[in-house]
């Protein structure tokens, strides 16, 4: 599923008025959970799961093809961690 296809499908379960304003609802809740992340904080969605920050560390990787070392340097990254029902309807 695309963002286009959610917006879609978020209108018909919503019962959006328009198609206009469930793009309107996705979108703040992209940016919603986007600039709480990046200013350190986590998101809880009951039932979905978390939204993280997490620092991910520098480490040393080796080209498969050259067999050169490779220094990748130390990032921040989004983490999502799935809730428990979430799991186990993927599972299934």
């Amino acid at each position: 599923m695309n963002k286009a296809e959610l917006i879609e499908e978020w209108g018909k379960r919503t019962e959006a008025p328009s198609k206009a304003a469930a793009k309107r609802s996705v979108e703040a809740l992209i940016g919603i959970v986007t600039s709480t992340v990046a200013a350190g904080q986590e998101v809880r969605i009951g039932g979905l799961g978390v939204f993280e920050r997490v620092y991910r560390k520098a480490r040393v990787r080796r080209n498969p093809n050259t067999n050169e070392v490779i220094d990748v340097p130390g990032k921040w990254v989004m983490r999502f961690r799935p809730a428990t029902k979430v799991k186990a309807a993927v599972s299934k």
